[in-house]
Order: C-alpha cells, then structure tokens, then sequence
C-alpha cells in the first residue's frame, strides 16, 4: 500500500512509518524539519514550526494544492494538529496532547490519542501506545564505564539527566532546587545534565546518567513520555510525575519512580537508592516496541476498512 505521514515531527511518525516500510509499504513522509531529530533520507519538508500555520502548506506547492486530484495514496496518518489533507482513499488523525487539551483543534474521526488520558478529550478515539526504537536505545556499557570513571575522577556520587527543550516550562528549576539541596547537605554529590541533547547523541547521555527525570511538568505531567520509555530500553532509571488513574499501563508502575512535586528532593534519593527500577527493559519493550504498536494500527486500520 502507499501511505503518507504528515504532519510535525514526532519520533512517533517515523517510527511508525518505519515499520510499515519493513512490512513492505511504500511510505512517503511530510514532516518538519527539527535539529533534535533523526529525519528519514527522503522527505518533503512542511516547515519549522508547529502547528496548523499556513507557511507549513506553502511549502509543498503543487502537491499541497492539488494532491486531492491525485489521490496518490491509500492511506494518510495525519498529525491532529493539521486540517484534513485529502490526498488518498483513507484519512485516519492521531493526537499527541496539547492540542486536545487547550480545546485549539476539533478531534477528527477516524483517530488515535498516544495517552490515555487524552481518550477524556477525544472519546471516540483509539489508545495508539507511544513506540520507541529498541535498535537506537540500548544498553551501552562502555559509555556507563565512562561514567563511572567521571564520577570517580570528579567525586560525583550519581548523574541526572533532563533534556527537556523547554527546561523552565518543564519545571527543571523545581529539580535544579531539589539537587541543590542534596548537594548542600553533603551527604551525596549530584552532577545534573539540564539542557536540550540532539538526536544522535541522547543515546549516550542516557546511558551517562544514573537517573533520568522526564520531560512532564508537575502541573501538568499524567503519565510518562517517550523520553522514560528510551531511558528504559537503555536499562536507566527514571522518575517522573503521574496521576496513578492516568498511567499508561499499570505494569509500567513498577518500572517507573514516582516524583512527588511537594517532597522532590527524597523522591529522587529514592529512586537513586533503589535497584528495582533497574532491569526492567522487557515490560516496556512488551507495550512500547515499534512491532507492538504497528500490530494496533493494522487491528483498527482492518476495523475501519482501509485495508
């Protein structure tokens, strides 16, 4: 079949369209650029900012204005945040959070949400779990060999990371405060990574951290990001913030720390302090893996009649 993914770029665009590639499809994306990402080699660019913006269109000309003619492909996945871009036989949405949270977009049916607390804004949508590529994030024991020597050469006790690209929306100076105070009290020695790392190189800052905390606000945080899951597939630790109702998948309780925003400093000691956060690659591999996902999309893809 020949599908399109359009939309902005989410790991979750590729990947997906990645894997319906291994199955055989032919897939053509329409994503926008981002220097954070790992872009596929063939691609038709829709433009740097996010969000349904006119430049975004312009950009692809001919094909955007008269792709309707053409009809070229079979099926679209569109990004929720774009309008209905009717260039194939079949139109499914997937919806990815603030959109649907700030009421900004109308969802469109057929569609997925990627948590499952968005379903509370898109009812009639379908829960399409996030998916991480377990060939870019693995366990690398040269580079946590690495980290050990850092540690042991500059006094250093643990390493934390949060690459949030947004760091003082994500709440990074609650966690600058919290491992200050550890620091300060002398009983431990934190170096803390805080800042945006580009695709290529997050593999191995993850694996040069003891402790990944995730991309969730306190204010905001449900659940948990991709960037949890890709700390667990390369065997870190990760904390976060969650509603115990919103959590993706109950199993996943067990392998992801809860942060308290009221007693941070002692949620993250915890979790620094506790190996059974470690170890745990194969219950996020069973919900998030590509394969795992794919399997979805093709069950609802079949229920819907695009295949």
């Amino acid at each position: 079949m020949r599908i399109a993914i359009i939309g902005d770029y989410a790991s979750q665009h590729f990947l997906i369209g990645r894997e319906l590639e291994r199955q055989g499809h032919e897939v053509t994306y329409f994503l926008q650029s981002n220097k954070y990402a790992n872009l596929p080699e063939q691609y038709f660019k829709l433009g740097s900012v996010q969000g349904p913006l006119w430049k975004n269109y312009l950009r692809t000309g001919f094909w955007m204005a008269f792709g309707w003619l053409l009809r070229k492909f079979d099926i679209q996945v569109v990004n929720g945040t774009y309008p209905q871009l009717v260039r194939a036989r079949n139109t499914c949405f997937h919806y990815h959070g603030s959109d649907l949270r700030l009421g900004t977009v109308k969802p469109q049916e057929p569609s997925f949400v990627s948590l499952k607390e968005l379903i509370n804004y898109s009812p009639n949508s379908i829960f399409l779990p996030r998916c991480v590529n377990p060939d870019e994030f693995y366990s690398k024991e040269e580079v946590k060999e690495k980290k050990e020597q850092f540690k042991d050469e500059n006094g250093f006790d643990y390493v934390i990371g949060h690459f949030a690209h947004s760091p003082k929306i994500k709440g990074s100076d609650l966690i600058s405060k919290a491992i200050e105070e550890i620091n300060n009290e002398k009983t431990f020695n934190i170096h803390f990574i805080n800042k945006p790392i580009p695709r290529e190189k997050i593999c191995d800052t993850i694996n040069f951290c003891d402790l990944i905390i995730d991309h969730a606000n306190p204010s905001t945080g449900l659940t948990y990001n991709v960037i949890s899951i890709e700390a667990l597939f390369c065997d870190v630790s990760v904390g976060t913030y969650y509603s115990e109702q919103y959590i993706d998948y109950e199993e996943m309780k067990e392998v992801i720390g809860f942060l308290n925003p009221n007693n941070l400093k002692d949620s993250i000691l915890q979790i620094l302090k506790s190996e059974t956060k470690k170890g745990k690659k194969d219950i996020a591999l069973r919900y998030h893996s590509p394969d795992n996902v794919i399997k979805v999309l093709n069950e609802h893809w079949k229920k819907w009649g695009f295949i």
